[in-house]
């Protein structure tokens, strides 16, 4: 019998001081973040979105590879080129998305016919109350391809009132990411996709554990010398996010923090932007990190109390680790470990 997964889906905002960027995902049990930049003083978020009943495969991989990366809209965030089918497309790098997300363009360039998700198996929460209905399509997509790597059998979700950046054509997420060692080097600004191996014995103590949960990766951090608190750790997104609760929890006071309007999904919503004295997660501390305080289900329906984003990650060489679960079986833990 086949196991049925619950689907859901993140749409969340990011942090930045210039354009409009943005972050998908999804999986199994997945999660759908849309990324966008703000200003301190006009920021996005979008929506919370939960797909259940959808059976979705593991996706076939082969190869290894070595990617250069771009940085999406000259943020934090990183994109690579693929090739899904005959069509080259730009792809953010999505830690924080659980499955591939394709956008409304690059299928009708393909050529897809997917699927529509019945409404009575699609809910969701978002910011703001000016909203068309969400709807969502699942695709069978064509091979795609990152140099040497090939990744058959892969299913997409396509949201068809959500608008992706200009030129991004999708998000790649843990549904194919989770089946390498991954290597992200900031400053060479290169992926490498290796087949997966045990973590060293001599780098074991220093590996930070992670927990999958709803198909994304899980940590703890300590904040400001507080903790350790549960964050999902997001490549796809370019600032720390934490909860209304944990911020009073870290004792930030008004005078700590700056009101931001956040242009969401379905209108403006209200959220607070703010710095953060000390961040560790493992041995490894970070000091003034931005953050933004959301007051929002978004980190309600993960149950964690943060994001840790690429104001934080994009400090180290990152080697991500995931363990292999049986075919068909998507992974349930792994570890993460920083280097300088």
């Amino acid at each position: 019998m086949n196991k049925i997964w619950s689907i859901t889906a993140i749409l969340v905002g990011v942090i930045s001081y210039s354009t409009i960027s943005a972050s998908l995902g999804l999986t199994p049990i997945t999660i759908l973040q849309y990324l966008v930049k703000f200003s301190q003083q006009n920021t996005s978020i979008a929506a919370i979105v939960q797909l259940k009943g959808l059976n979705l495969p593991r996706p076939k991989v082969t190869g290894n590879a070595t990617i250069p990366l771009e940085f999406l809209d000259s943020g934090k965030a990183f994109t690579v080129t693929a090739t899904l089918g005959k069509k080259s497309g730009i792809f953010l790098l999505d830690t924080g998305a659980s499955t591939t997300i394709i956008s409304t363009e690059k299928v009708k360039e393909l050529g897809l016919i997917g699927k529509a998700v019945p409404k009575d198996l699609l809910t969701y929460a978002v910011a703001g109350d000016e909203c068309p209905e969400m709807k969502a399509n699942l695709h069978t997509l064509p091979v795609l391809k990152l140099d040497n790597v090939k990744v058959e059998n892969l299913r997409g979700l396509e949201f068809t009132t959500t608008v992706m950046p200009e030129g991004l054509s999708g998000v790649l997420g843990m549904d194919i990411l989770s089946n390498f060692d991954m290597e992200i080097n900031p400053q060479t600004q290169e992926l490498k996709l290796l087949s997966p191996t045990p973590i060293s014995a001599a780098n074991y103590d220093q590996a930070i554990p992670l927990k999958s949960k709803l198909g994304v990766m899980l940590a703890e951090v300590e904040i400001n010398g507080k903790g350790p608190f549960i964050f999902m750790l997001d490549t796809g997104a370019e600032s720390i996010f934490i909860s209304q609760k944990l911020a009073s929890q870290l004792n930030i006071s008004a005078a700590e923090r700056q009101e931001i309007r956040v242009q969401g999904f379905c209108g403006i919503e209200m959220a607070e932007y703010s710095a953060l004295a000390k961040v560790r997660m493992g041995n490894y501390e970070l000091t003034n990190l931005e953050t933004v305080i959301l007051d929002s289900p978004v980190l309600n329906l993960l149950e964690v109390d943060g994001i840790l984003g690429q104001n934080f990650l994009n400090n180290y060489q990152q080697h991500w680790h995931f363990k292999q679960k049986k075919s068909g079986q998507f992974s349930s833990s792994g570890s993460l470990l920083l280097t300088h």
